[in-house]
């Protein structure tokens, strides 16, 4: 089960190979340059960008379209919602009461949602292309203490196993009888109900053995701690550490600069 739910997909490419902490720098200035623009043009060519990185470091295009199922109820809502909570200037395309719909609203909206996704698949970059023992490491090469980091890594891990817990228990309870999702609104809602709970039941269990584990290998004992395979940061670790430097510059230039992309078009 966890293996079908795990994030981190092994694989032999050029992104797969990178050090940790250069991803780590690339996706950050990639999601800082996210929160920077509102032009719709700029966030979708963010979002093709980490496309192309994905597709290159031979993600499946069904991994990409699961994730975007996962992300189709976040983004409808957004869509759907920000353009008439949010209107902003313009002749009204639309009234009801005082619900209104302009040009200006419905390109707000399309840009957060474009934000939103943008976001997921930047962070998607790191999650899917890097071991999480490594990612502790990298952190810990930084600075962070080795808890901290190790909390970090087990949270990347065992996230997608509590929904493969939750997927499971969910099918179990189906091929028992019970009906999941019908009805109305808050007759679907009860329905969640028992899964929830044997859910956060399966979880606490899980984590209690997992303390455990932890305890028996040493965790919090005061020494020094000692790797294998230690981390080095490569020429081509630096090439795109400078890379996505140079790039994110040129994108204040061009924000600040040029006073361009803070406007939705």
């Amino acid at each position: 089960m966890s293996q079908r739910f795990d994030l981190y997909l092994p694989r032999d490419s050029w992104l797969h190979r990178l050090d940790p902490r250069a991803k780590l720098w690339a996706v950050l200035l990639a999601g800082v340059a996210c929160f920077l623009f509102r032009n719709v043009a700029m966030l979708a060519g963010l979002l093709l960008l980490a496309h192309v990185a994905l597709l290159s470091a031979r993600v499946p295009a069904e991994r990409l379209r699961w994730l975007w199922a996962r992300l189709v109820p976040l983004l409808a809502m957004i869509l759907v919602l920000q353009p008439f909570f949010a209107p902003g200037p313009g002749p009204d395309l639309f009234r009801l009461g005082p619900l209104r719909l302009t040009v200006a609203g419905l390109l707000d909206g399309l840009s957060y949602a474009l934000r939103a996704a943008t976001l997921a698949f930047v962070a998607t970059v790191l999650l899917l292309t890097t071991d999480p023992s490594r990612l502790v490491q990298g952190l810990v090469k930084l600075g962070l203490p080795y808890p901290w980091g190790l909390t970090v890594g087990l949270a990347i891990r065992y996230l997608p196993t509590a929904y493969g817990l939750f997927v499971s228990i969910g099918e179990a309870q189906q091929a028992r009888g019970w009906i999941v999702g019908q009805g109305g609104f808050m007759r679907r809602a009860r329905s969640y109900v028992p899964i929830l709970v044997a859910t956060i039941i399966a979880s606490l269990r899980l984590s209690d053995n997992l303390g455990m584990a932890l305890a028996a290998r040493g965790l919090g004992y005061p020494a020094r701690r000692t790797v294998l395979h230690d981390l080095a940061l490569t020429g081509v670790d630096w090439l795109i550490i400078a890379a996505a430097t140079i790039l994110f510059a040129g994108l204040l230039a061009v924000r600040y600069g040029l006073a361009f992309g803070g406007q939705t078009w």
